[in-house]
């Protein structure tokens, strides 16, 4: 008895493809910008940190005033960012995926271990062009171009 095929002759048919092809976004527009400022923000937070650091290793009055910019680009950028982010919403569910909300998440909806569903789905952006949605469970390619465009792109290659 061979275990590890599938019988096909008893009508059972082969498993689908774990594979699930992304949507595309009507308009990536308010992702993109979301996105933007989010790393204005990540860069903000490394750029202070690093001064911290140098400013423990050797106190200069130039490195608390590149700590006190930071902070203070960091604030600003964090709530631009946040305004952004909660400006994209998903075309399916109306949700904001790159905000948490406190909803429960779709069992498909992944993260990275330390940080929320938000943030990861931020970063898998900056990383992949490409989220999943937190609340739907739909996966999203930032670059793929939309159905009704396509529609009329292969038109033009037919005249």
């Amino acid at each position: 008895m061979n275990h590890g095929t599938v019988n096909t002759a008893k009508g059972m048919p082969p498993g689908k493809s774990k594979a699930i092809r992304s949507r595309s976004l009507p308009s990536s527009r308010p992702y993109t910008i979301a996105v933007f400022f989010s790393v204005l923000h990540y860069f903000g937070l490394i750029a202070t940190v690093t001064a911290f650091v140098l400013f423990f290793m050797e106190p200069s009055q130039l490195a608390s005033k590149v700590i006190i910019f930071g902070i203070g680009f960091s604030a600003v950028s964090w709530l631009i960012a946040f305004f952004k982010r909660r400006a994209a919403h998903c075309p399916l569910c109306k949700g904001t995926p790159l905000v948490n909300s406190g909803a429960l998440a779709h069992s498909k909806a992944t993260r990275i271990v330390p940080f929320n569903y938000g943030v990861s789905a931020t970063l898998s952006i900056i990383a992949t062009q490409r989220f999943c949605c937190m609340y739907c469970g739909s996966d999203f390619d930032l670059l793929k171009t939309p159905s009704h465009l396509r529609a009329q792109t292969d038109e033009d290659y037919e005249e």
